[in-house]
């Protein structure tokens, strides 16, 4: 395949997760910036490494890792890795005790984009890097557990335990929110 062939066949795969990607590189990084760095140079790099990308892999996981590789870069490199832990008053504690998580439904991922305030922002935002990354990959990328632990490099089982706690923290952010906001 020659250089021009590539670039047509790069383009075909890339343009239907142009704007998951997009998605993905923003609530990563949330800073205009950095997410558009981010997003330039991991297409850039993609696209200097496609002759390695062969057919029948997932085009959508390779770009996702090319691109979490270069956040993560780029984190390390402006020393924004965010680990924020979230202030909760014993009242809250009691509530929360109180609540029955079994019979809770989280809303769907689309349900929490549209509604993402500066709470929820806040929310994902103190996620830390890993569980962040695998929570906006399966959620916006659509990548299966194997294909996110293959892009971070870490075992299936820790991707399973990133999910899990950041779905809870998430739950946790709207329960607050939706208390506050019926005060």
């Amino acid at each position: 395949m020659d250089r021009e062939e590539q670039r047509v066949r790069f383009l075909e795969l890339l343009r239907p997760i142009e704007g998951d990607l997009e998605k993905y590189s923003r609530r990563m990084v949330f800073d205009r910036r950095d997410f558009e760095d981010a997003l330039q140079n991991a297409v850039l790099r993609a696209f200097r490494a496609f002759d390695r990308y062969h057919d029948g892999a997932s085009f959508r996981a390779w770009v996702f890792k090319i691109l979490t590789n270069e956040i993560f870069t780029i984190k390390r490199k402006r020393g924004r890795v965010t680990e924020f832990e979230v202030a909760v008053e014993p009242q809250e504690m009691e509530e929360f005790a109180g609540l029955d998580f079994a019979t809770y439904a989280p809303p769907s991922w689309e349900t929490l984009a549209d509604a993402l305030d500066h709470e929820l922002l806040a929310a994902l935002q103190s996620l830390n890097q890993s569980e962040r990354a695998v929570l906006l990959m399966r959620a916006i990328g659509d990548l299966r557990y194997r294909e996110i632990a293959e892009c971070l490099g870490i075992p299936l089982g820790s991707v399973m335990g990133n999910l899990s706690r950041a779905r809870q923290k998430m739950r946790d952010a709207i329960l607050r929110a939706r208390r506050r906001s019926s005060l």
